[in-house]
């Protein structure tokens, strides 16, 4: 039996298949299929008998072919690595012959290069020797030759000549240096020349660098990649998937040879640097999807490279088949999955998937391999990446983080652009009708990219496998509703939503402080009190109650973290399943993209934070003692403006108004008043104790600062919007404003006014968002302008709605009473009278919304205009006054507030007398307020009216008197910075001609390039 299962079985039945397939296809046709997939399935099970034999006897398989040595003879070697590799690509080339079966039934000799092609890939990864090496490269580039042919078009045609072109120069470089080496160092084996001294001759060290060039050439580089772009983007879907195979094993085999290169270590991480940035760069200019996913390919090639070159440098080359191993298994994976999707979509540009929409297994398949590439979890890639932090980080990498990042960000934006369109149907187009057999290679390549992911986790941080609970819970709720169908009506879905995060949610809470135990009853309360609303519509509304399960399970479990890994894999499913519900939203339109790309953008800043902390301290558990010097302060800012990014903050709040105005109803609830505490527990859980409670005063103060302008501008702009959702989504930020200038203040006072505020924001945006809801429900008006008198025909909303604009503008008898005041009065205590000033004119700001609020929708007259509408129905009112009811509450009990959170502020000194500060402040308001009328009366013509209108017309001088203000446009700049980048790529477009002579000279700079820098190194 192990004569049967032995590596060289694999070379016996590749080669004795590619020869024999021919024959039979003319002898029998019809049985080229079956012979070719038994054929490759004897690959899987040879492969994967020899991958389980190594982990049994824990020591590598060695043989050499006819008991000579190389390079007369080949001589193979099959470790964990090599199992591995060749297990996946053997996986991945059965697979791809299923979905490839029509191609290669019309075509016989199809078949055999197929299996030739494979046979090379596996040689390349077994070989131990440069020359036998050199073969397998040329039989693998040979099948790609005539596999790529299959697309039948004169510009796939002209594209595989390019890849002739530049695989063969590349092939010359390699062969010519294998001859130098041998001359060098006598031997041509790969372990015995990376045991060797680098060579202190020009013929050895013109030989590596020869060697590397072809290497690199072959890997893609940036500006020498326009022939491998060309071919991705020509041939079929399953012949891209094919070179993507190949380029597993040139890669592979670029890692056993990376201690040749020692020397070179820095260039080759800049390379790969830059072609990951470019070529991201690239992919946004694109609408034809193959152009797009070959630019992709090419960067994911270009972070392998960087991540194998840098870790190899520091010292940390065992990481490197977690890191770069994960990176690549990711890549090849997800990659592999969208080219066969491209085949059975048959859209060439990315504008024209839409009707992906209709098929929701493809749908699925679809957004989970985007998600992979993109690098999210559960998926390898993002372990992966977090691990290369970590490592990068202590080695004292900053410019790799920072490509690493800015490349992630800029492939995640043309992925999701992609995706986002295709989220909904346009029209009445469909795709071609798919069988099970067509659709399975897809769904089993996004199966494995999972199990890859668990493993991938178990590796890296086994004790955070319970993190996988969220996902899991919403992908169980998501089979139920796909296998009960329209039996399930909506209502009965969102029930068991919210029974899941009633069940679900304490498990994921055993070892939570008192903090996180606070924000996790916060989490798993409010989501489930403002869930209720969703009860109020009964249409289906496919997957969305599956993600918003999973949406409010990370968030419970982010309050549940116990490292920086947990927290930030919680931080990421609770965006990702966010993405998606916002999704849903009809007309969000590309709001889903920009709060993805700011979402995502805070969480690499946490990342690169992480990091940080962790080559400082070495961990990043939550609960390690506090840095105190001036060291903490890198990390604090990065985790900070993580943080600060999802909390909406001024100059980065231009995600929220336009998600919360488009988003479901229910959802802008959620998002509102539930997941922006997620941002809020992470300053005070992560960021605060990152800097120490003292040691950064001056963090502190710039907390403060941004908290009070967010308060200030955002309640301005809050006063301007004629849009209800909208202006509630400025009123939120502008609250959200307070509770960081609280944490700026870096004291257990400010703490405590933190959770008061959080706590408050959390019941009454859930209110008004949802009073919002009920409004917009019956009345079908969502403007300030078309509202009015609705005091008497909603009157329960109304009277919820009160309380919260009561509660929010801190005035008594109700919870957070003494909050606001209390801020305001500490920044006096401090002396930051700039700051106090600004909080005092914020409050003003805020007391004007909010009376616009309830006089514009509640109190105005408006006849008999809505004399139809009815109160709003149960299952949004009832969580107003529940909501309502905690108000109240925690009004007649505020000492069970601190309580909750002992003993962290149990100990906390007596909270200073807000009531001088309130009557300060309402003394100032009220001046204001009088002055203002008093001018109005005194500019009003004779005729004005008085009474109530005369507080419209008041109100409507505000209004105007504030759009004189001129604001910078946050918005505007961010879009103005955003378009740089296109313009850019535009002109890095202009290197990719189409020509074969201009993409021949590139390649020829790119090796001169090489060698020059090679000098300076």
């Amino acid at each position: 039996m192990s004569i049967l299962f032995h590596p060289l079985n694999i070379y016996v039945l590749g080669l004795g298949g590619g020869f024999l397939l021919p024959l039979a296809g003319r002898l029998a046709k019809p049985r080229t299929e079956p012979a070719l997939l038994a054929a490759l399935s004897g690959l899987v099970v040879i492969s994967g008998a020899c991958l389980m034999r190594v982990v049994r006897d824990g020591h590598a398989i060695e043989a050499l072919v006819a008991g000579a040595s190389p390079p007369v003879t080949i001589g193979l070697r099959l470790g964990l690595a090599e199992g591995v590799v060749a297990l996946c690509v053997n996986i991945l080339a059965l697979l791809g012959a299923i979905h490839m079966r029509r191609h290669l039934r019309e075509h016989g000799g199809a078949a055999a290069l197929w299996l030739i092609g494979v046979t090379g890939v596996n040689g390349m990864v077994m070989t131990g020797d440069l020359f036998s090496l050199f073969v397998f490269m040329q039989m693998t580039f040979i099948a790609v030759y005539g596999l790529s042919g299959l697309a039948d078009a004169a510009r796939s045609l002209a594209a595989v000549f390019k890849y002739v072109i530049a695989t063969a120069l590349a092939a010359s470089f390699f062969l010519l240096a294998t001859a130098l080496l041998y001359h060098a160092a006598g031997t041509l084996r790969i372990d015995t020349l990376a045991s060797l001294p680098q060579p202190a001759d020009r013929i050895g060290a013109t030989a590596l660098l020869l060697l590397l060039s072809a290497l690199l050439v072959m890997l893609k580089p940036f500006p020498a990649n326009g022939w491998a772009i060309d071919i991705d983007e020509t041939a079929t879907g399953g012949t891209a998937a094919f070179i993507l195979a190949g380029g597993a094993g040139v890669l592979f085999t670029f890692w056993k040879l990376l201690p040749l290169f020692a020397p070179w270590h820095a260039l080759i991480a800049f390379s790969g640097g830059l072609t990951f940035i470019a070529s991201g760069l690239l992919a946004l200019r694109q609408v034809r999807v193959r152009r797009m996913l070959g630019y992709s390919s090419a960067g994911q090639a270009g972070l392998a490279l960087l991540a194998l070159a840098l870790l190899e440098k520091a010292g940390a080359g065992e990481a490197a088949p977690l890191v770069a191993g994960g990176l690549a298994f990711n890549h090849l994976l997800a990659k592999t999955g969208l080219f066969w999707l491209c085949d059975l979509v048959g859209r060439q540009s990315t504008a024209g998937w839409s009707p992906v929409a209709r098929r929701r297994v493809l749908m699925a398949s679809f957004a989970a391999l985007v998600a992979a590439l993109a690098g999210l979890p559960p998926f390898p890639g993002f372990w992966a990446k977090w691990e290369l932090t970590m490592r990068l980080s202590a080695a004292g990498y900053g410019w790799a983080l920072a490509a690493i990042l800015a490349g992630s960000l800029l492939e995640a934006a043309c992925l999701f652009r992609w995706l986002g369109r295709s989220l909904h149907m346009h029209g009445d187009e469909t795709l071609p009708v798919t069988g099970p057999l067509s659709v399975a290679p897809v769904v089993c390549v996004v199966a494995l990219l999972l199990a890859g992911g668990v493993l991938a986790a178990a590796l890296v941080a086994p004790a955070a496998l319970w993190v996988f609970l969220p996902p899991a819970t919403g992908v169980a709720l998501a089979a139920v509703e796909r296998r009960l169908g329209a039996r399930l009506p909506g209502r009965a879905r969102a029930a068991l939503a919210l029974a899941a995060l009633i069940l679900v949610g304490p498990f994921l809470l055993p070892a939570a402080d008192g903090l996180g135990r606070l924000f996790g009853i916060l989490f798993i309360a409010g989501g489930f009190v403002i869930g209720i609303g969703a009860l109020h519509r009964a249409d289906p509304r496919p997957f969305y109650h599956p993600l918003a399960a999973a949406m409010l399970l990370s968030l419970t479990a982010l309050a549940g973290a116990r490292t920086g890994l947990e927290f930030l894999a919680c931080w990421q499913f609770a965006t990702l399943a966010s993405y998606f519900l916002i999704a849903h939203g009809r007309w969000a339109g590309s709001q889903t993209l920009r709060y993805l790309l700011f979402s995502l953008g805070g969480a690499f800043l946490l990342l690169a934070g992480f990091g940080q902390l962790h080559a400082l301290t070495g961990t990043t558990a939550l609960g390690a003692p506090v840095l105190t010097g001036p060291e903490a302060g890198p990390a604090f800012l990065l985790l900070a403006a993580g943080c600060l990014v999802q909390a909406g903050i001024v100059g980065v709040h231009v995600w929220a108004p336009g998600v919360y105005a488009l988003a479901d109803d229910d959802l802008s609830a959620l998002l509102s008043a539930v997941t922006g505490k997620a941002a809020i527990f992470g300053l005070l859980s992560i960021t605060v104790p990152a800097a120490g409670a003292a040691a950064m005063p001056e963090a502190g103060h710039l907390l403060a600062w941004l908290g009070f302008a967010t308060a200030l501008v955002c309640g301005g702009l809050a006063l301007l919007q004629d849009s209800i959702k909208r202006m509630l989504a400025y009123a939120s930020l502008s609250q959200t404003g307070y509770i960081v200038a609280a944490i700026g203040l870096m004291s257990p006072a400010g703490r405590v006014t933190a959770l008061c505020l959080a706590i408050t924001h959390l019941l009454t945006q859930g209110i008004l968002f949802l009073a919002a809801a009920g409004i917009l429900l019956r009345t079908g008006v969502g403007t300030f302008s078309s509202l009015g008198g609705l005091a008497g025909r909603m009157p329960w909303t109304f009277a919820t709605a009160l309380v919260s604009l009561v509660a929010t503008a801190g005035l008594p008898p109700l919870a957070g009473a003494g909050a606001p005041w209390l801020l305001i009065g500490e920044t006096i205590g401090r002396e930051w009278y700039a700051l106090a000033a600004m909080g005092f004119l914020a409050t003003f700001v805020g007391f004007l919304y909010m009376l616009r609020m309830a006089w514009g929708i509640f109190l105005r007259d408006r006849g008999d205009a809505f004399a139809h509408v009815a109160e709003a129905p149960p299952a949004l009112l009832a969580p107003q006054i529940v909501l309502a009811a905690g108000i109240a509450a925690l009004s007649l009990h505020p000492a069970a507030l601190t309580a909750a959170v002992d003993p962290l502020f149990a100990a906390s000194p007596a909270l200073p007398n807000p009531l001088p500060v309130m009557s300060a402040a309402m003394i100032v308001s009220l001046t204001l307020c009088g002055a203002a009328m008093l001018i109005h009366r005194r500019c009003a013509t004779p005729s004005a009216p008085g009474g109530r209108a005369a507080v419209r017309e008041f109100l409507f001088l505000l209004r105007r008197a504030v759009r004189q203000i001129d604001i910078p446009s946050a918005g505007a700049l961010w879009d103005r910075a955003a378009g740089l980048a296109p313009k850019l790529a535009g002109n890095l477009r202009a290197l990719y001609d189409g020509n074969g002579q201009t993409y021949l000279l590139q390649v020829l700079v790119y090796i001169i390039a090489l060698f020059s820098g090679s000098r300076w190194i």
